[in-house]
């Protein structure tokens, strides 16, 4: 019996892979745009399947598909995206397909649609109107219409400056007498080329209030299909942004209006409903905070982190979306030494928001503090099932918050405790002394008074006890 054709489609395709990374030096530039649209399928009433138009060795692609019926808008945007192209590429082991032609799906194309003209931010983005840091990433404000408080993002390619050794947010607090030869950090810089919202990648944090009727408007400026999911929002069925399962795709140009009442309280996510493996691992997502009406306690000093991960090769600016091989690992989309510190003031209570978008867990480890799990997408946690500890595991489409009062003055690493998560670009190569990278900060606690003893909370009562 022949091999199936997607059988056989799958081994060309690791084929090519591996014959592509034998010459890196040659290819590295591309092999994120060759293998980039492997994964490109719709499976509502038609799909976009993968097929080889010319000799292997031209390494060029085309797709067909095949249609039952085409009622979906998506098909009417293929139909406009599709030219005529030869038979040739059709299987003759599946003649019942009709095919239509090649999508024009050039590397360039894929990422950015060089005939659009990308917006602006929108005139609230960078405007504060909320409590919560996300650092790293500008905030975004609100208009009102009557009671409903009113959003609007703009989906579209980004460039992201991920590293800038040369202006490293952490070495100044260090005492140079405290420094090691090799533990500095060489001048490298890294962009990548990704997708995001109103020009940010993570998009920016929406912050709004347990009760709140809000509106989000987006543009889609991508070159191709999209939506939003409001992830771990309950929310009317209409507005979940899963294409095609609940609404259509916001196409091209299009705009689209989300709007909807918030009856509950956490952290929570939002990112692409659409073509999701491409979307969300290219950077389309962000953190939403609902504050409840009142909060337990007060918090002096929030932060929300979105944690990611990424695989790109050597001298490409395009993400490598279909390895597994993780390289660069981010907090909002930045790795050490480019993360803000977060700074505090001794005797703050701090919240601390971990989202995690993108494929493994992470478990975030900080020195010097006992935290509390106070919180995940399911809203706050009673204080009987809260856990302490100083290392909190943020599983993939999860988040969770962490609380503690600064107590301990100084310099605190913030960190994934995964190691390979701390370097930058990791590769086989024997280690030797290596500089912070990857998912790495500092929470710097500003003592009250700098000339005051060390005191732990518990020291008096231990010590009356001995």
């Amino acid at each position: 019996m022949a091999e199936d054709y997607d059988v056989r489609l799958q081994k060309w395709i690791v084929m090519l892979k591996r014959k592509l990374l034998i010459f890196p030096f040659l290819f590295s530039p591309l092999i994120g745009h060759l293998l980039d649209p492997i994964e490109f399928t719709f499976s509502h009433e038609q799909t976009i399947k993968l097929a080889l138009n010319k000799p292997k060795s031209e390494a060029k692609f085309s797709f067909w598909f095949y249609q039952q019926k085409p009622t979906n808008p998506y098909f009417e945007y293929l139909s406009q995206t599709l030219f005529d192209s030869d038979q040739q590429c059709l299987p003759k082991e599946k003649p019942h397909m009709h095919h239509q032609g090649m999508l024009k799906h050039d590397p360039t194309h894929a990422w950015k649609d060089p005939t659009v003209s990308l917006s602006p931010p929108p005139k609230l983005m960078d405007t504060q109107m909320g409590v919560v840091e996300t650092p790293g990433i500008p905030p975004l404000g609100y208009e009102r219409d009557g009671n409903v408080k009113v959003f609007h993002l703009v989906a579209q390619p980004v460039e992201k400056i991920m590293v800038d050794s040369s202006k490293s947010t952490f070495d100044h607090l260090i005492p140079q007498e405290n420094k090691y030869p090799g533990t500095h950090h060489p001048h490298y810089f890294k962009k990548i080329k990704c997708w995001g919202y109103n020009g940010s990648m993570p998009g920016p944090t929406i912050e709004v209030t347990e009760g709140d009727r809000i509106r989000i408007i987006i543009k889609n400026e991508l070159p191709e299909p999209t939506s939003i999911h409001w992830h771990g929002l309950e929310i009317p069925n209409n507005q979940d942004g899963a294409v095609p399962e609940t609404a259509p795709p916001i196409l091209p140009g299009q705009t689209f209006t989300y709007e909807f009442t918030l009856y509950q309280s956490g952290t929570l996510m939002y990112h692409s409903g659409f073509n999701i493996m491409k979307q969300d691992h290219i950077g389309l997502s962000g953190i939403m905070v609902i504050h409840p009406k009142k909060y337990e306690e007060k918090i002096d000093k929030q932060f929300a982190i979105m944690l990611e991960q990424w695989s790109i090769l050597p001298g490409s600016e395009y993400l490598d979306l279909v390895s597994m091989d993780f390289n660069w690992f981010t907090f909002n989309g930045l790795v050490a030494p480019s993360i803000p510190v977060l700074t505090v003031n001794q005797g703050d209570r701090v919240r601390i928001r971990f989202a995690n978008m993108i494929m493994d867990s992470h478990p975030i480890h900080i020195h010097g503090y006992i935290w509390e799990e106070v919180g995940t997408e399911g809203g706050p946690i009673q204080k009987s099932a809260r856990r302490k500890s100083s290392t909190i595991l943020v599983p993939a489409g999860t988040t969770r918050d962490v609380e503690f009062v600064a107590w301990n003055p100084g310099l605190w690493r913030l960190h994934c405790h995964k190691l390979h998560h701390v370097i930058n670009a990791h590769a086989d190569i024997p280690m030797s002394v290596m500089p912070h990278g990857g998912m790495f900060t500092l929470v710097h606690v500003i003592p009250k008074d700098p000339q005051a003893p060390w005191q732990h909370p518990r020291q008096k009562e231990v010590e009356e006890t001995t």
